[in-house]
């Protein structure tokens, strides 16, 4: 299936871009969560036309990184964040090539939607992550939304505890201090971390502006995987200013990507919606599909309360 969409997209290639096929927004109750990794695209004509729906800013930046590798990730990456995005405008007439984007004083991109007069602004979240070997793209309306993906077998260079005391608040180091395992101690670090970022990510600051150690991941009593967020003693109002959303007010999701990769979700808890809580999860063929004719729909669907049909291990509060 996955190679016989590749071929499909290769012989579309003098198809226009503007050809997205549509795709409805989520829900107020769903995140759509896009991946793709970067050593299964190998054409080189697919690349260069991928280059073609970059800014002349995000090419120079493409150009400047060091090794072919490093350039083709963030191509990939870029590509994969406008195409995204369009598919939800495509009946407003948003061709990935205009997509113009801006970004917070923490630096987080944002869509500028002030030069689309036809587009009735809409409450559309974004955010990326990537790694060496895989580029993921979490979306949202109504709620802000922040992904992170961390390799499973990424290695810690120092002493897992040594590393986690620097970073990690006191109640998560001596969490990890319980576990006797050094691979499973390794893993729930790599887990910790990767849902930390996503809740800095969410807040829109990054690290500097809401460290590590202001707050804490902790596991929710008699759940299997679920997630609670606590403030911590050093936690201050300047720290996350009026954030005030730290007990029970964000969503937070756990799950493993193409059997390599940690992802997590972090979203707004948005009372509005009610219920649980689904994320649909679109693979590279999707991208591949990008101007395809080809039918697009979730490679899986998974559910706060249900189980993922695919058997992805998804573990969600």
């Amino acid at each position: 299936m996955r190679r016989s969409v590749i071929s499909q997209m290769q012989r579309s290639l003098s198809m226009d871009f503007t050809s997205l096929l549509p795709l409805q927004l989520p829900s107020r109750m769903e995140t759509h969560l896009w991946y793709i990794r970067p050593d299964e695209v190998k054409c080189a004509s697919l690349l260069k036309h991928y280059s073609q729906l970059l800014s002349p800013t995000e090419k120079d930046r493409v150009l400047q990184m060091r090794g072919d590798e490093l350039k083709k990730n963030a191509l990939l990456a870029r590509t994969l964040v406008r195409t995204t995005i369009a598919r939800y405008q495509t009946n407003n007439g948003v061709d990935p090539r205009s997509l113009m984007f801006k970004k917070n004083i923490y630096g987080k991109p944002e869509v500028d939607w002030k030069n689309y007069t036809n587009c009735n602004n809409p409450p559309l979240h974004f955010n990326i992550s990537h790694t060496d070997s895989l580029n993921a793209c979490g979306v949202t309306v109504h709620v802000r939304v922040g992904i992170d993906v961390e390799n499973k077998e990424r290695k810690i260079k120092h002493d897992v505890l040594a590393f986690a005391e620097r970073f990690y608040s006191a109640d998560e180091v001596k969490f990890l201090s319980t576990i006797p395992d050094p691979e499973v101690q390794r893993k729930e670090f790599i887990k910790l971390w990767t849902l930390k970022e996503a809740y800095v990510k969410a807040l829109g600051k990054g690290f500097s502006a809401a460290p590590f150690n202001t707050f804490t991941i902790q596991s929710k009593a008699g759940t299997e995987g679920g997630y609670n967020l606590c403030k911590t003693s050093k936690m201050t109002v300047s720290s996350l200013e009026k954030t005030e959303k730290c007990y029970g007010e964000w969503r937070f999701a756990l799950l493993e990507l193409a059997d390599s990769h940690y992802a997590a979700i972090c979203t707004e808890d948005d009372q509005a919606s009610g219920g649980a809580i689904s994320i649909d999860i679109y693979t590279e063929e999707s991208i591949y599909s990008v101007i395809s004719s080809s039918h697009l729909s979730p490679s899986c669907r998974c559910t706060y309360e249900g189980d993922c049909p695919k058997n992805h291990p998804v573990r969600r509060r």
